[in-house]
C-alpha cells in the first residue's frame, strides 16, 4: 500500500485551462469596453425608430435621428456580432434594441408577397406618381451626351397609368426646347391624357375628367395642388404634394461628398457642417407645419384620397407618420426592401410616397428605376372594393 502511494504521480495542471484562463479575460475585457458604445448606439436605434411621434416644430434637431435610422441598424447588428463572439452575454443589449426597433424596420424595409399586375380586365385604375426635375436629363447632363428626345416624358407615355401626378413639372410642354420634347411625344402625351391641369404647384394629367379643388402655397419651394379625378362615377381627390426641400447648393452637395468620402475632415470644415445641418433642421420644421395642415384638410374631405408625391422625408419621420396615421401606404403594403426612390448626389433613400384611403385597394406598385430625373417615378394599380 505505502508502495502504491509511493509511486503514484500528483495530477498535473491543466495547461489547457490555464492558457485559456487570462485569454478569457481579456476577451470579457474587451467586450466590456465594445459594450459601452453599444448601449449608446443601441439607445439612439430606439430613439431612431419611435422619433417619429415627435413633432419637430420648436426644436427639430431630435429629427436627425429618424435620417440616421439605417446608419444605427447597422452599427447595432455589427457590434451585436462582435459581442457574440467576445462575451455572449452582452450581445443581449443589442439584440433587445433590435426587437424594439422591428416597426422603424419594417416601415423602412418591409418584406411582402404577392404583389401582382393586376388584370386589366377587373376593376380598377392606375396612378404614376412622378418628381421629373424639370424634366431636365440629369444623366444626360452628366455624361455630356446629346439628347435626341426627352427621356422622363417618355418614361410617362410608357407606363400607360390613368392618371399621372407630378412635381417639379411646371414647365411647357411644347416643341424647339431645351428639354427636346419631340412633336411625336407632344402628340403623343396630349392623345393620351386629354384632362390636365397645371400649376406652379404641379401637374395632374388623366384619361379621366378633372377638376381643380385649390392649390395650396407653402413655400416657395413646397406646394399641394388638390384636384378630383371622376373614374367612371366614381371620385378620387388627389392631393399631390411637393413638401419643404432642404434646398441644398451645389457647395452643400460637394460638402456631403468630400465628408462621406473623408469623414476625418469633418473638423476643417465644421463651419459649412453646422450650415448645412442647419437646412436639415429648418425643413423638418416646415414639413412638420405643412403636413399637419394637409392633413387636417384631407380629413374634411369624404370619400375616397390619394395623397402621393415627394414629401422629402423617409418612413422614419414625422411627415410621413402623420400622413400615414389611419391611411394604407402602397410601398408598405406591397413591396419589399428600402425602395429607394431618389438616388442622386450619394444620397439613397424613400421620400415619394404613396399614401391613400377609401373604396379602393392597392394591389400593385412597382418603382421604376429610370435615371432621367433625380427621382424615381412609382407607379401604382388600384382595385375597388
Amino acid at each position: 500500500m505505502h508502495g502504491k502511494t509511493k509511486g503514484h504521480k500528483p495530477p498535473t495542471p491543466n495547461k489547457t485551462r490555464e492558457k485559456k484562463k487570462p485569454n478569457s479575460t481579456l476577451r470579457k475585457i474587451i467586450a466590456f469596453i465594445v459594450l459601452i458604445p453599444t448601449i449608446i448606439v443601441s439607445i439612439l436605434l430606439v430613439a431612431a425608430t419611435y422619433i417619429a411621434y415627435y413633432p419637430p416644430v420648436t426644436y427639430p434637431l431630435p429629427a436627425l435621428l429618424g435620417l440616421a435610422f439605417p446608419i444605427f441598424v447597422v452599427a447595432t447588428l455589427l457590434l451585436m456580432l462582435i459581442l457574440l463572439w467576445l462575451y455572449p452575454k452582452y450581445a443581449s443589449v443589442p439584440f433587445v434594441a433590435m426587437l424594439l426597433s422591428i416597426p422603424g424596420l419594417w416601415l423602412y424595409s418591409p418584406i411582402n408577397r404577392g404583389n401582382n399586375r393586376l388584370d386589366t380586365n377587373r376593376d380598377s385604375f392606375s396612378i404614376l406618381s412622378y418628381n421629373t426635375f424639370y424634366f431636365e436629363d440629369k444623366e444626360l447632363r452628366a455624361t455630356g451626351e446629346k439628347a435626341t428626345y426627352n427621356r422622363t416624358l417618355q418614361n410617362i407615355i410608357n407606363s400607360n397609368a390613368d392618371i399621372v401626378v407630378l412635381q417639379e413639372a411646371n414647365v411647357r410642354i411644347k416643341e424647339n426646347t431645351r428639354h427636346h420634347f419631340t412633336h411625336k411625344q407632344i402628340e403623343q402625351i396630349n392623345k393620351q391624357y386629354p384632362y390636365q391641369i397645371n400649376k406652379n404647384s404641379g401637374r395632374v394629367m388623366s384619361k379621366y375628367p378633372l377638376r381643380f379643388i385649390d392649390e395650396l402655397e407653402h413655400s416657395q419651394t413646397a406646394h399641394t395642388l388638390i384636384c378630383e379625378a371622376d373614374i367612371d362615377g366614381r371620385k378620387v381627390t388627389i392631393f399631390n404634394n411637393h413638401l419643404e426641400s432642404i434646398g441644398l447648393t451645389k457647395d452643400d452637395k460637394q460638402l456631403y461628398l468630400d465628408l462621406t468620402t473623408q469623414p476625418d475632415s469633418i473638423n476643417e470644415k465644421i463651419g459649412s457642417v453646422k450650415i448645412f445641418t442647419n437646412k436639415f433642421l429648418k425643413a423638418f420644421s416646415q414639413r412638420a407645419k405643412q403636413v399637419a395642415y394637409i392633413d387636417s384638410l384631407a380629413r374634411t374631405i369624404d370619400g375616397n384620397i390619394i395623397m402621393c408625391g415627394d414629401i422629402n422625408d423617409t418612413p422614419n419621420s414625422y411627415a410621413y407618420h402623420v400622413l400615414k396615421d389611419g391611411r394604407n401606404e402602397a410601398y408598405n403594403q406591397l413591396c419589399s426592401g428600402p425602395g429607394f426612390t431618389y438616388c442622386a448626389d450619394r444620397m439613397w433613400v424613400r421620400i415619394d410616397h404613396v399614401f391613400y384611403e377609401g373604396d379602393m385597394q392597392a394591389q400593385y406598385m412597382h418603382i421604376d428605376k429610370v435615371y432621367s430625373s433625380d427621382h424615381f417615378p412609382l407607379y401604382v394599380e388600384f382595385e375597388w372594393k
